[in-house]
């Protein structure tokens, strides 16, 4: 994925015709991308996980300012749940964050709605498709190809799941009972290690 799991997550949660945040994510989008922050920083071996708590084991920067800023607030000891919760009250505003920095690489562009000459309010436009469709077109691979998914897609299709937006990628019904259906067993069947599995497991207990 081009995308860090942050982004890629942020950009379905993203409803495309409204330029805002789909109203089934309003309340889950910030823990949501906490949460990919931190699992991303998992695989980036940055941080252990350790029956659920965390230990930070490398402060290098990863080059993603989001990342790095998630990284620089983390602390060793607090479990991951406690860590989301926190860190999606210190992160308040990381949606602003995630649109300069989508902004900057030119996949989103902002737009200024008015009313006559008064602006009202920004809304989110994709400038660049090409990123968000590929994530679309690896999330339906998983579905209706079998496709194991990497670490990464595992977590990303958990936390789609975990928000109940799969209906933003799976928009006919029936592809999207098939969709929940791989939803349950991914983390199970996507062969990803226990300390992460545990975590996505945590994370759906969290999510409900």
């Amino acid at each position: 994925m081009k995308l860090s799991i942050a982004e890629g997550f942020y950009l379905i949660a993203l409803d495309d015709e409204e330029g805002r945040i789909l109203a089934a994510a309003e309340k889950t989008v910030v823990p949501g991308v906490i949460s990919a922050c931190i699992l991303e920083l998992y695989l980036l071996k940055k941080i252990k996980l350790d029956g659920g708590n965390v230990s930070v084991i490398d402060t290098i920067g990863t080059g993603n300012g989001i990342l790095d800023n998630v990284l620089k607030k983390l602390q060793t000891g607090p479990s991951f749940i406690d860590q989301v919760k926190a860190m999606s009250s210190k992160f308040k505003d990381i949606q602003e964050d995630l649109n300069a920095l989508l902004v900057q690489r030119g996949i989103l562009r902002k737009e200024e709605t008015k009313l006559l000459w008064i602006p009202l309010s920004d809304r989110m436009d994709n400038a660049n498709y090409a990123f968000e469709q590929e994530i679309r077109n690896n999330l339906k691979a998983i579905v209706f190809k079998s496709a194991k998914p990497s670490p990464a897609f595992t977590i990303l299709y958990s936390i789609i799941d975990d928000c109940n937006i799969l209906s933003e990628v799976f928009k006919d019904r029936d592809e999207l009972i098939d969709a929940e259906k791989i939803g349950k067993d991914i983390v199970a069947n996507s062969g990803v290690d226990a300390s992460l599995a545990d975590a996505l497991s945590q994370l759906k207990a969290f999510f409900a």
